[in-house]
């Protein structure tokens, strides 16, 4: 279990992988010709491995418009952040950055808890879970005023489909897909690739999951043990928002992200904002190490109960000196999560 008071130990953050290959070489195949890329002055396509039938490369359109290149982006990072859950789960996406996700006994549940999350966000976005999706699944999406873009599941009841396709206002233009599941990674041997100016940027990908053990508590106060799937659940969220990043969840689900911002403290008060009220008793994931107490003192007012983050600043002392004052518990993790 988690023990109170450890001293933390600052460390550089070492690769656990082997190092990537000399020499990298491709072969790809366009599978869809898009209207245009991210704006219409864009042309774009997709292209995936001749022999690669899973994830968005064999994915099957079962109702709704053409897919476009944002509807792509969107619905990867939807499938990914569903993925990270092992119980039923659902995510809604905007912008590649959930705004709503969730973990509950059944796949309705799920998705009604992460379209609740910020039901002003949701209006367009792009919806993942990873079960069946089932009639009860579509009631959740029939409440007035909501519209979705693209529905992904990896595979749909036939009441379900009969739902979406007949009762909500936007049922014509709904893209219903199914996603195969299976190892995103495959032919492309693990590596993550981004083009820059003059070449390719490679990575691995940071999929592989967290160890709770390997956890420690820097603070004299202990997270209550009714906290301990929230803040596991909050850390797997916060690796798939955008950096600067900022996680909180009520339970298990997330009801506060803040994203993108190039100061953790900003991040901090949006994720806040969008939770409201329902940041009281929750708890606060950040994806890297605060880098002042800053943020500590709105976390307290804002009625968090427990804080995870990686730890490693040169002064985490004083942000740990600011959590004991706020009788507040922090974990470090010892493991970042950025994502750019």
């Amino acid at each position: 279990g988690l023990v109170a008071g450890g001293v933390p130990v600052t460390k550089e953050f070492q690769p656990e992988e082997p190092p990537l290959p000399t020499r990298v070489t491709l072969g790809l195949e366009r599978r869809m010709s898009l209207r245009y890329g991210e704006n219409p002055h864009q042309s774009a396509a997709m292209y995936a491995p001749a022999d690669t039938h899973f994830g968005l490369a064999g994915l099957k359109q079962l109702s709704g418009k053409e897919l476009s290149y944002n509807n792509l982006l969107d619905l990867d990072a939807a499938v990914r952040i569903a993925g990270l859950i092992q119980d039923p789960g659902a995510a809604v996406i905007k912008h590649t950055n959930p705004c709503g996700a969730a973990s509950a006994a059944t796949v309705h549940e799920a998705l009604g808890a992460a379209m609740a999350a910020d039901s002003i966000s949701a209006f367009g976005s792009i919806v993942a879970v990873n079960r069946l999706f089932d009639e009860a699944a579509a009631e959740c999406l029939l409440k007035p005023g909501m519209f979705v873009e693209v529905i992904a599941a990896p595979a749909f009841t036939a009441d379900a489909v009969a739902v979406l396709k007949t009762r909500p206002a936007w049922k014509a233009s709904v893209r219903l897909v199914e996603v195969p599941p299976g190892d995103p990674w495959g032919p492309t041997a693990g590596l993550e690739l981004r083009s820059v100016a003059g070449g390719m940027l490679a990575q691995r990908p940071d999929d592989t999951p967290d160890d709770p053990t390997a956890w420690q508590v820097v603070t004299s106060k202990v997270p209550a043990k009714d906290l301990t799937q929230p803040l596991d659940f909050a850390f797997t969220m916060v690796r798939r928002l955008t950096s600067n990043a900022i996680a909180v969840c009520q339970g298990t689900s997330l009801v506060g992200a803040g994203v993108g911002q190039t100061s953790r403290v900003d991040a901090v008060r949006i994720a806040l904002e969008k939770a409201g009220g329902r940041a009281r008793g929750g708890v606060l994931a950040s994806d890297a190490f605060f880098p002042f107490p800053d943020s500590i003192e709105l976390i307290k007012q804002a009625g968090i109960a427990a804080i995870i983050q990686p730890g490693g600043s040169k002064r985490d002392s004083e942000v740990i000196a600011a959590a004991n004052e706020a009788d507040l518990p922090m974990i470090f993790t010892s493991r970042r999560h950025f994502r750019h």
